[in-house]
């Protein structure tokens, strides 16, 4: 009896924060990150993260997502956190989600795509597992870069040269 009315006060109780929440994320075990290799070992292109007079080293996988973001680059966008553990920044052409799991469970430092809003993201935090994420990316050096950002910024993704 405790626990379903802790379940029901937990529903009930809204964030104080107006920024939209998504749906409950539903379980799944695929990835797309092959388990053979760790996120800081996959093989991708390299790309820049250009925030101001900063810059992050990153890669994109070699996913359809991935390719995808490569094809529009150079792409300057507008970030904006959400929850405190991700910038968000919408792209004007939706990427692909061919071929890519039903969803994703990002770590810290990774470059990721949300299908149903058309972001990429910046992880700084553990957002744990969601429908519509895709991992495409990870991104190398001081992620205090993106989460000290205190306010919406600009940041332009570049492949390296």
């Amino acid at each position: 009896m405790t626990a379903v009315l802790g379940l029901g006060l937990a529903a009930c109780t809204q964030s104080s924060d107006s920024r939209p929440e998504r749906e409950a994320p539903s379980p799944s075990s695929a990835t797309s990150v092959p388990p053979s290799a760790s996120a800081d070992e996959q093989e991708g292109t390299p790309i820049r993260i250009r925030i101001g007079d900063q810059t992050l080293d990153a890669t994109v996988w070699d996913n359809a997502t991935g390719r995808a973001l490569l094809e529009q680059l150079p792409l300057t966008l507008s970030f904006k956190d959400l929850n405190g553990e991700e910038k968000v920044g919408h792209v004007d052409h939706q990427l692909t989600m061919n071929g890519m799991p039903d969803g994703d469970d990002p770590q810290v430092g990774d470059l990721g795509y949300y299908a149903p809003w058309g972001n990429v993201v910046l992880y700084y935090g553990d957002v744990g597992r969601w429908d519509g994420i895709a991992r495409i990316g990870r991104i190398h050096g001081n992620m205090s870069v993106i989460s000290d950002q205190n306010s919406d910024f600009t940041a332009t993704l570049e492949t390296a040269k």
